[in-house]
């Protein structure tokens, strides 16, 4: 009794949204392989079937609708139905991602024979972890929707549903079609999540109640236009066709402009050029509300307008997670293989822990030395969610264990793959205690984000200023593509190895330091180097040996300024016009904060990382975009000598260092510093290569921390101070001292002991209660502290000194004279 009629169905691109997009219009002749009938195992084919033909007459949309005829047995213990299905062919899905609901009409011209008998279902079939490929609709998640509509009086109504599991949102009812309900009843469990991007098919079933007793209903119904609504793109003016606005441009090296032939869609695009060795960027200016866990796709048609083929890929599209400050999280720029022909280009990310706003970039980029530029455009840009795809946290990976290498300094952690997971990262720690919780004091994080199929990590073992046998446990954390992650697996013994002795920030400045390019009070002051090599450190292109690159860095603190000393050995000294990162130049990677886990990107707030890069023109933060001093200053000094080797030495206000909502920076002794000493190689011909002591630097240290290294204050890996406890017992009270000498001319030591570790503020106020200077802004362990008050600059008069630490909090005077 099954008629066939053609069809012409639209695989949705989610970089074409538009208001409303039909994937059945019903009006031309069905294919006779589109519609696949099925009904109850018991049933009588002259009982239960669907006889559907096409309606030339009655419709509401187009040229046509599909007239319905159903009969539903009811044969099974639990009724009967009779359904019609359409599966999409091969390996092909329905990426329905970018709507929030999908609709069709209908003409219930024929009501059923008995009333409130027989309902109608609308089906999604979703591939979930299946294949593609798979044509078994029992292998498949099934999501239904309920209507009771089939007593309804003739004329047209529409039913529209959003696309969403309606156990996710409790105020929707999933049984009377105000969502979608995997019920369990067929398919399989799959994630358990409705994969809007991964729709196999989807069904019209007529179900019919009872218990088995062979009774039969029958009716007619015209159904006409599904199509899916309601535009999920987070972003206006997605098209360029209100030119930049909403936008915002950037350019290293070339240009960015809205073009108004050659379209994809719509009047304009956005075509960016970018030279060689040079970057041009368009972001958008605000950020879209987003969350943690919720995977969000961004996609764009493409096109590679370059006046000549440049050699590869250098258009990218880039996502940006931040937190509520601002600060980049976590961010992925994917290279897209863009033809001279529009095409559609996407990428999907789960957002990280403390996400708040999701960004996106549109990136021209291209570093090759070839001279060639290169030119992408960019239209139909769209952002949208995809929601929280799964809540189940990994198993704890097995298998946790470390080798030592003594020769290189580090231990070779592995692990065992977590069975069942795709896509998943991992996340190493380290302790010199058993690791039971990885939020305790002493827990570092040793790598994270490591692909599924390496199953290992490098820990190098580092100590202030002497090698030193160390021993450590570790812990290893699986997050799976969703952003869940896992409890820790752990290594139940401690590996023991050598840990390198390194130079540190000396936490005193040299006597009589003066910026003159004089090492004297520096080696005077007996502070060791980093004397970096390319035989001894990590190069990066083509810097050849010691002679090539050689520099020799001194580092020290005080409580108002970073000091350092840069002696730089270079066959050849050259600068000129150009990008300032393309000469000679130097280049210091450092966080003002005790680190106890590693950014991921450039961090603002409580704990700030900085870049500042010096040359013979500026010493500039690059991180905040401001200059510092130039060689004119009595705080900075460059010097080149005759086209080879050149020195510089600088001191930097560690005011002069806030950005933003910066904590200003107080350095106390022990504290670990993230750190990365880089130099920029031009031997007279362009660019050549950098030069740096991080191991784990790619050449993207601007870009996250995780690429640095890091360091000590002063001579302890351990957080301590000039004054011991009086008895030399564990501390276990709190208490603020009296500063001493009181009066005092300028400066006094203020003394505090902690009965609890945790966040310490020791703030100075004036007589009107104002607050005129920060001592001290960390976490601290348990402990007895001291910290230098210098007053040179203040006034005459009653001073109120105040420590806040837990729920402690006293205030004392002091009188400066």
């Amino acid at each position: 009794m099954r008629k066939t009629f053609l069809f012409l169905i639209l695989f949705i691109l989610p970089g074409l949204i538009v208001a409303q997009q039909v994937i059945q219009s019903f009006d031309t002749q069905l294919d006779s392989s589109y519609w696949i009938f099925e009904n109850s195992d018991a049933a009588d084919s002259s009982k239960g079937f669907i006889n559907y033909t096409l309606e030339s007459g009655d419709f509401l949309f187009g040229t046509g609708a599909q007239l319905t005829e159903y009969s539903a047995h009811n044969i099974e213990p639990w009724g009967g139905y009779s359904k019609i299905y359409y599966l999409a062919p091969d390996s092909q899905v329905m990426d329905w991602s970018a709507y929030d609901s999908i609709s069709f009409w209908y003409n219930n011209i024929t009501p059923q024979d008995v009333a409130g008998k027989v309902h109608l279902r609308f089906e999604l079939y979703d591939v979930s972890d299946a294949p593609d490929t798979t044509t078994d609709a029992n292998k498949m998640e099934f999501y239904y929707s309920f209507h009771y509509v089939l007593d309804n009086a003739p004329g047209w109504q529409e039913i529209k549903m959003p696309l969403v599991d309606g156990r996710a949102i409790p105020e929707l009812d999933e049984w009377s079609g105000e969502a979608f309900n995997r019920t369990g009843w067929a398919g399989i469990a799959g994630n358990d999540f409705l994969d809007k991007d991964k729709i196999k098919g989807f069904a019209f079933e007529f179900s019919i109640g009872g218990s088995g007793e062979g009774d039969v209903a029958t009716g007619s119904i015209i159904l006409d236009h599904i199509s899916l609504k309601g535009s999920n793109n987070a972003l206006s003016n997605a098209g360029f066709e209100d030119g930049l606005t909403g936008w915002g441009v950037a350019i290293g090296g070339g240009y960015a402009e809205v073009k108004n032939t050659g379209a994809y869609s719509g009047d304009n695009y956005m075509e960016i050029g970018v030279d060689d060795n040079n970057w041009a960027v368009v972001y958008r200016e605000e950020g879209i509300p987003a969350s943690a866990k919720e995977m969000w796709k961004m996609s764009a048609m493409m096109k590679d307008f370059s006046a000549e083929d440049p050699g590869g890929n250098f258009g990218a599209l880039k996502m940006e997670a931040k937190d509520a400050g601002g600060n980049v999280i976590e961010a992925w720029e994917d290279i897209q293989p863009a033809t001279t022909e529009w095409g559609e280009f996407s990428s999907t990310h789960v957002m990280p822990q403390g996400t708040a706003t999701v960004g996106i970039v549109l990136v021209g980029t291209k570093w090759t030395g070839d001279g060639k530029p290169a030119a992408y455009g960019f239209d139909d840009v769209v952002l949208f969610s995809l929601g929280v795809t799964d809540d189940i946290p990994p198993a704890a990976p097995a298998g946790v264990s470390a080798a030592p290498n003594p020769s290189n300094y580090f231990n070779l952690v592995v692990w065992e793959d977590v069975e069942g997971e795709s896509g998943e990262t991992y996340t190493v720690y380290a302790s010199e205690n058993p690791i039971t919780d990885l939020n305790t004091d002493g827990v570092e994080m040793v790598a994270s984000k490591i692909d599924e199929d390496i199953q290992s990590a490098v820990h190098y073992l580092r100590y202030p200023l002497q090698d030193k046998n160390m021993s450590y446990y570790y812990a290893v954390t699986c997050t799976d593509n969703a952003g869940n992650t896992g409890d820790a697996g752990v290594a139940g013994t401690p590996t023991t190895n050598a840990a390198k002795g390194i130079p540190v920030f000396s936490d005193t400045a040299p006597d009589g330091f003066v910026a003159d390019g004089d090492v004297s009070e520096w080696e005077a002051a007996g502070i060791m180097p980093f004397v970096i090599t390319p035989e001894t450190d990590y190069p990066w292109k083509s810097v050849t040996d010691a002679d090539d690159l050689t520099g020799t860095v001194y580092l020290a603190f005080d409580d108002d300024y970073i000091y350092f000393f840069a002696d730089v050995v270079d066959n050849v000294y050259s600068f000129s016009a150009g990008n300032w990162w393309d000469q000679d130049a130097f280049q210091l990677f450092f966080g003002l904060y005790n680190q106890t886990s590693v950014h991921s990107s450039i961090m603002r707030g409580a704990e700030p990382d900085y870049i500042v890069y010096g040359n013979q023109e500026t010493l500039r933060l690059d991180s905040g975009g401001k200059d510092l001093s130039s060689p004119s200053d009595e705080n900075y000094y460059f010097e080149e000598f005759s086209g080879a080797d050149y020195v510089m030495e600088a001191r930097i206000s560690l005011d002069s260092l806030v950005t933003g909502d910066d904590e200003r920076f107080h350095p106390v002794r022990g504290m670990r510093i993230p750190l990365e000493i880089y130099f920029h190689d031009n031997d007279g011909s362009g660019w050549e290569g950098n030069l740096g002591i991080s191991p784990n630097a790619t050449d993207l240290q601007w870009q996250s921390v995780q690429q640095w290294t890091y360091t000590w204050i002063g001579d302890t890996n351990k957080i301590v101070s000039a004054l011991a406890d009086e008895k030399g017992t564990v501390v276990s009270r709190y208490e603020l001292g009296q500063n001493y000498p009181n009066p005092f001319n300028p400066s006094t030591t203020i003394g505090y002991h902690l009965a609890e570790a945790g966040k310490v503020k020791l703030t100075v106020f004036n007589l009107l209660g104002q607050e005129v200077k920060v001592l001290v802004n960390t976490r601290q362990p348990v402990g007895t502290y001291s910290i230098k008050f210098d007053a040179s600059n203040f006034s005459s008069g009653l001073y109120f000194y105040q420590i806040e630490a837990g729920d402690y909090v006293q205030r004392r005077k002091m009188l400066l004279v």
